[in-house]
């Protein structure tokens, strides 16, 4: 059976020149992982992803001091095994230690830190993580013997998969065409499962922490978790929205009725729904586009294309940017542009932001979630509106999205 894998530390600590000298110090004395956190906020993102064996915690930290984070861990069963030893620059008197205790705390460590001290503190506890390892590693090998159970049934698997190849290879190309198409739609799929349970676990896991310990959190803390809850929830609700679209598009079950629309119209009533999204982030909306300009499209599904490039806009726009958008008539046909001065794309990505068997996806400029779905289903809608979407960008300066629509019919 192998050793197993190093123990991990968390050092929790605001002051980065206390995690320097800490995370070094434990470096040079013991084979362990270390990780560092510089506020309780972001220890609570850590130990939520991540396997921790043992966290070492500063006690006053802006916003959520130690005691908080430490019972905030202990309060959810994911976590609750992880041994916190607390790190104070105060005495730690009685009444310290028993609000340690409260908090779930098992030690302290004094600062400055002394080396012979957390030497010893953290020979006592590593000793006793190794102890538990290597009780786990003996349930693992029952683990490993099942494991080499599924690798016999994935070999025979694989076979399967070769034979099957060579039977497609005697295959029409329409055939090859249709079974890559099917292909692409479920990888796409899996994309779009996976990037579903994002923002469910964030909704599941706050709101457990709301309905545990709502009457121990402060009002901030309550509404901070109440404002995750309620951003996982929308981004959940678009991205549904979004994929039901698309699904409903591929099997021709959307309605398409072409018709002479005002888009200015649409595009204020796009705006003014975005306002508070982009009011977060101090966001500057311009419209350069009056009431009254006429194209023929479908409606709803214009109203979609609008709405996912502006949302797109402000998600990849910092703090004080600007969106702005206009419009164009040239040759006949009506352009639109959704233009920001936000993070911009690579090169390298652009060719793939339309494509069914590609993700592209990117995290907002305030951290909002992505899959790219929604530029897919623009792309499918302007083209069944005989339109075409395009876009110009560079990485840090912004992105120009440019969609075309036939002029209205008289």
């Amino acid at each position: 059976m192998e050793k197993p894998e190093k123990p991990t530390i968390l050092i929790v600590d605001d002051n980065p020149n206390n995690l320097f000298s800490l995370h070094e110090l434990i470096r040079a004395d013991f084979q362990v992982e270390v990780i560092e956190a510089n506020s309780g906020y972001e220890a609570l993102r850590i130990v939520n992803e991540q396997q921790i064996d043992l966290c070492l915690m500063d006690v006053q930290m802006p916003e959520m001091d130690g005691f908080e984070t430490a019972r905030l861990i202990k309060a959810r069963p994911k976590t609750a095994h992880i041994p916190v030893i607390f790190i104070t620059a105060f005495d730690p008197n009685k009444n310290l230690m028993d609000k340690g205790l409260d908090a779930g705390g098992l030690d302290y460590l004094s600062k400055p830190i002394d080396d012979v001290q957390i030497r010893h503190t953290l020979h006592l506890y590593l000793r006793f993580i190794e102890r538990e390892r290597n009780i786990n590693c003996e349930l693992e090998e029952k683990v490993q013997l099942r494991t080499q159970e599924l690798q016999y049934a994935n070999r025979k698997l694989k076979l399967e998969i070769e034979e099957r190849k060579r039977a497609e290879a005697a295959l029409t190309d329409s055939e090859k065409k249709l079974h890559a198409a099917n292909a692409a739609k479920d990888k796409f799929f899996s994309i779009i499962a996976h990037d579903l349970r994002n923002p469910f676990n964030t909704i599941i896991g706050f709101s457990n922490i709301l309905r545990e310990n709502y009457k121990e959190l402060d009002q901030k803390e309550v509404t901070h978790f109440i404002e995750l809850i309620n951003d996982s929830a929308l981004n959940a609700y678009n991205l549904l929205g979004n994929l039901l679209d698309w699904a409903r598009s591929q099997t021709n079950a959307i309605s398409f009725m072409p018709m002479n629309i005002d888009i200015g119209e649409i595009i204020m009533a796009t705006l003014s729904m975005l306002a508070g999204d982009a009011q977060k982030k101090s966001i500057n909306l311009t419209n350069h586009v009056a009431a009254g300009i006429m194209v023929r499209a479908d409606n709803n599904m214009l109203a979609t294309v609008v709405r996912n490039l502006l949302t797109n806009a402000i998600k990849f726009t910092r703090k004080n940017g600007n969106v702005s958008v206009s419009n164009n008539l040239t040759e006949g046909r009506y352009e639109l542009i959704v233009e920001d001065d936000g993070v911009g794309i690579a090169a390298a990505n652009i060719d793939k932001l339309f494509n069914i068997d590609t993700k592209v996806a990117t995290k907002g400029t305030a951290d909002e979630p992505g899959t790219g779905l929604g530029l897919i289903l623009c792309r499918e809608f302007i083209e069944k509106n005989s339109g075409t979407i395009c876009v110009e960008s560079e990485v840090g300066k912004g992105s120009k999205f440019i969609i075309t629509l036939p002029s209205p019919t008289t």
